[in-house]
């Protein structure tokens, strides 16, 4: 099989236009162009727009009248929106329907839409026939019973789900004798009876499922399932862990190895473990991603050589990038997928495993491991579970302490300031700044150090001293819906306010963007890919002075953990780098930190959702501070993301 999907002319328009150029637009194509402006939801992206695109599609069924264009330009349309806001396909019936034709301006032509799709099913002579057609045709669009995919989206569902079927039509392992001796030994009677049977899932199934909320305790059952393996023989070098991100595999190893250094007792297996696991990386280097050749290096025509594969982070792998892994699988390589389900779904298009979830046995934890050492950490449970549940009622209203002002605010447990934060914004960032953020003795000893490489890499005697300044800026931070600069409630925003807090500080101000300055000390986040230099979307680090080592004058760099080490890059070397004193709730995904604070924005938005309300809740380990009115909070609660997915539906089928 090809390493990319075929496709023809009208497809590889409708695939690869991303964004609105010079349109040529005549007559009623250009009144739909025109139109009010949409674009992808993603919150850390910029707009893009849909009807170009729907334009390209309508351009290659020549033959079409003036109706005809604007309803198949506003159908394809409607359908590329969908898919950028996370969906696979669109649905053809109902409010939905309506609803997304109403967002590209195409409301009026729903019927004549309607039309279309029916000729070309019936595969009546029309010139539709060129761009739209049924399951087995390559078209750009692809009707299939009330749904309309992009023919891609449609490929990758239905070969990622036939794939998922051959796996799951693997014998099982047997419950050996060795399995459950491995599984005593590996664990130490250290898990808890849910822990247990996920391990033993990983240990007999081709495709295992673990779900769970923070402090359910699945790193736990990672470094559990790790030593079990071990005991039963199987090289290391054989394993494989990985996660969506490159924070989220930091974090993962971090874990790991504090487990495995817990670890009781003298057995030559425990002793040499500790060194020879593999460390966890992101998907996209497990993988084999090129840059130069924009290609993956393992496939289903070179695998990956591991038996044993383990995906942390799990919902945040969009459908695409989930049939990559499933098709650069061994066929008697073992599967272990760990997540919450909860979780907001990926950025990109699909809910890949929120479905696996639901069409397929997976086992749930839900008993929470931290409650029980700490108060805060039980109102934070309780806060997640209430708004997981859908309603801001008694539960959780007796976990939230509500705080009538600003002078009010502990920054302890789970409080909330109903008011908007263009009325209490500067007042409590004031009050973040001198209770979470503001420099003490330690950290200024850390920021004002000059770090030294050798070979590219920190110098082993700074490390310390680096890991300090990472953990500091890991205590805390603010979480917002989007980052767009010129919102009040935004992460760019508050970036501004924060740079302006600490520039003043230290007697100058400081502005943020792509082409300012960072000064050192300052958290930052990767934004987009840098496969040159191994960074990708969402790593995080710092700007420090780092002598290079090479007789260079020292410089601010950006420093990232690597591993057990860190690596440093010239600051404006790298593509997109911004500050990270707050961040958008889906790039905090992967990350814990032992305060958060929760920015709703000034107007409701459909962004707003339950899950991201339940995934910036459970970030938190200590306490969360929500920002924002009461009613706009309930509304987020009561709303769920919508995707429409059919990975689910033909599992259950399967």
């Amino acid at each position: 099989m090809s390493e990319e999907l075929p496709s023809g002319a009208g497809a590889r328009r409708f695939l690869s236009r991303q964004r609105l150029g010079n349109v040529p637009g005549t007559g009623d194509d250009s009144a739909l162009l025109a139109a009010a402006p949409f674009g992808s939801l993603d919150p850390d992206g910029d707009d893009v727009d849909a009807r170009y695109v729907g334009w390209e599609v309508a351009r290659c069924a020549p033959g079409l009248d003036a109706i005809e264009r604007r309803a198949l330009t506003g159908l394809a349309a409607a359908c590329v929106t969908s898919m950028r806001a996370g969906s696979t396909r669109l649905p053809l019936v109902g409010a939905p329907f309506s609803s997304a034709l109403a967002a590209v301006g195409a409301d009026d032509v729903r019927d004549v839409a309607l039309r279309l799709v029916r000729q070309a099913c019936a595969r009546e002579v029309h010139p539709v026939q060129a761009v739209i057609g049924v399951p087995g045709d390559r078209k750009p669009l692809i009707v299939e019973r009330e749904w309309l995919y992009p023919e891609r989206m449609r490929i990758l569902e239905d070969r990622f789900c036939t794939l998922v079927r051959e796996r799951l039509g693997t014998p099982a392992a047997p419950a050996r004798a060795a399995a459950r001796a491995a599984l005593a030994a590996s664990s130490r009677g250290a898990l808890t009876e849910e822990q247990q049977a996920a391990v033993r899932d990983a240990l007999r199934s081709p495709l295992a499922l673990v779900t769970g909320g923070p402090g359910t305790g699945k790193t736990t059952t990672v470094v559990a399932l790790v030593r079990a393996v071990a005991w039963l023989g199987t090289r290391m070098d054989a394993v494989a862990i990985a996660a969506p991100t490159g924070k989220a595999a930091q974090r993962l190893a971090d874990a790991i190895a504090a487990g495995l250094a817990t670890a009781p007792g003298s057995d030559i297996t425990e002793v040499t473990l500790a060194s020879v696991v593999p460390p966890p990386t992101t998907l996209h280097r497990l993988l084999g991603w090129s840059a130069a050749t924009g290609r993956f290096a393992r496939h289903e025509n070179d695998p990956l050589p591991h038996r044993v594969v383990i995906v942390d982070e799990a919902s945040m792998v969009d459908l695409a990038l989930m049939d990559r892994l499933v098709r650069a699988l061994r066929r008697d390589a073992r599967l272990v997928l760990l997540g919450d389900a909860d979780q907001l779904p990926s950025v990109e298009a699909g809910a890949v495993f929120r479905d696996l979830c639901a069409a397929l046995p997976a086992r749930r934890l839900t008993q929470n491991l931290r409650v029980a050492r700490d108060p805060n950490a039980r109102r934070i449970l309780a806060a997640a579970r209430a708004v997981n549940a859908g309603a801001l009622d008694a539960s959780f209203d007796e976990a939230v302490t509500v705080r009538a002002a600003v002078d009010d605010v502990a920054l302890e447990g789970v409080e909330h300031v109903d008011r908007a934060w263009s009325a209490v914004g500067d007042a409590l960032l004031e009050r973040w700044w001198s209770a979470r953020t503001q420099p003490d003795a330690g950290f200024e000893a850390g920021v004002t150090h000059t770090y030294r490489l050798t070979n590219g890499v920190v110098d082993a005697r700074d490390e310390e001293r680096l890991r300090a300044l990472f953990a500091y800026h890991q205590r805390s931070r603010i979480l917002c819906v989007t980052r767009v600069l010129g919102i009040p409630a935004s992460a760019e925003a508050i970036h501004a306010q924060i740079a302006e807090r600490a520039g003043g500080r230290r007697g100058r101000g400081q502005r943020f963007g792509r082409d300012h300055d960072l000064e050192v000390g300052t958290p930052v986040m990767v934004r987009v890919n840098d496969y040159a230099r191994g960074l990708f979307n969402g790593d995080q680090g710092v700007v420090a002075r780092v002598d290079p080592g090479d007789g260079a004058t020292p410089c601010r760099m950006a420093i990232f953990p690597r591993g057990s080490s860190f690596v440093a890059f010239a600051v404006d070397a790298i593509a997109d780098l911004a500050p990270a004193f707050a961040m958008t709730v889906h790039k905090a995904q992967g990350s814990e930190f032992d305060h958060v604070t929760l920015v709703l924005p000034e107007t409701d938005s459909p962004l707003l959702t339950r899950e991201l309300v339940y995934t910036a809740v459970t970030r938190a380990r200590r306490s969360v501070l929500i920002v924002g009115p009461r009613s706009l909070l309930a509304r987020a609660v009561g709303r769920v993301v919508e995707r429409c997915s059919g990975v689910a539906e033909r599992l259950r089928i399967l």
